[in-house]
């Protein structure tokens, strides 16, 4: 991701410390990384979709260049964006909300990526722009991707701490 600075959400996640130590770390502190994790997922879940619909607009526009549906682009687009996933792909069932804000920072940054590469009308690019328009939001897509992966992982370390925790004392649950 291009954005800079040590202090974001992401970062502190993703920092060796925050995973360091866990056994050591109240309950309190393990739950509150675990609802960080949790929200930063989400985000990136978020992000993610928008990207991944920029790209299926454009391979839509690829397509109807390539002798598919000839039907304006803004007729097809419910079509085209139909098989947006519902729920996690983790079996859990989604518990924190993407704030407005973070809605709004997500939505933003695909809007510069789309600006940057001039995407505001796919059926006005050259098949080559269109096609690395493509190429920059699927490597975006990718990156945004292996970030949230990183993020599962230290979800997952988080959560076997939780669980342990409550196996030795069940009463912590509640807690």
């Amino acid at each position: 991701m291009a954005e800079g600075g040590g202090n974001r959400r992401i970062d502190r996640i993703l920092r060796p410390e925050f995973t360091a130590g866990l056994a050591e770390l109240s309950l309190a502190e393990l739950r509150e990384r675990r609802d960080e994790c949790l929200a930063e997922r989400e985000y990136l879940s978020l992000l993610r979709r928008l990207v991944q619909g920029r790209v299926e607009i454009l391979k839509a526009e690829i397509e109807r260049r390539g002798g598919g549906d000839q039907s304006p682009l803004v007729e097809r687009l419910a079509t085209i964006l139909a098989g947006e996933p519902q729920g996690s792909a983790r079996g859990e069932a989604v518990r924190v909300g993407v704030p407005e804000e973070e809605m709004l920072l997500a939505r933003r940054r695909v809007e510069r990526l789309v600006a940057d590469a001039g995407l505001s009308d796919p059926t006005a690019l050259d098949d080559d722009r269109l096609g690395r328009a493509v190429d920059l939001l699927a490597a975006e897509e990718r990156e945004v991707s292996e970030r949230r992966t990183a993020v599962i992982s230290v979800l997952d370390r988080l959560q076997d701490e939780l669980k342990r925790r409550y196996k030795e004392d069940p009463s912590r649950v509640l807690s």
